[in-house]
């Protein structure tokens, strides 16, 4: 009689096994932003999930899309240039030019957005910042 061959599987030491189960409670919106970031972590099973964010491990980083990453390395560039532009005002290097003090003031707003706008694409919310109208971290605004 052949002899069967069962894959063989290494069991988990008794202080890696999950012994002990939790449950909890959430409505359908909780659910959905739960769901939600657990696909942008790339990750399958909602109990691995909330083990990682609530044991503050790190979870998977989400994939950025090539288009997203095309994006951000392009922004990237142009927010460099705007910085070079700003130095270039704070230096007194533009004195000349008419409007200044605008011109100024425009360059810093444009900065933020671009900096706020490569953060969204890569799925960040900034510090201090938090999604509005009911968005989660890296949806569309």
């Amino acid at each position: 009689m052949p002899s069967s061959s069962s894959p063989t599987t290494t069991r988990p030491s008794p202080e890696t096994l999950r012994t002990h189960t939790l449950s909890v409670r959430v409505n359908a919106a909780e659910y959905a932003a739960l769901a939600a970031r657990r696909d942008a972590a790339g990750m399958r099973e909602m109990g691995a999930y909330l083990r990682t964010a609530v044991l503050a491990q790190r979870p998977p980083q989400a994939v950025v899309p090539v288009a997203n990453r095309q994006a951000w390395q392009e922004l990237a560039r142009t927010a460099s240039n705007l910085n070079q532009l700003t130095a270039h005002l704070n230096a007194g290097n533009l004195r000349d030019a008419t409007g200044t003090a605008r011109l100024r003031e425009t360059l810093l707003t444009l900065t933020a957005e671009v900096r706020a706008l490569r953060l969204a694409l890569l799925g960040v919310v900034p510090d201090g910042a938090a999604p509005t109208d009911g968005e989660q971290p890296g949806e569309e605004r």
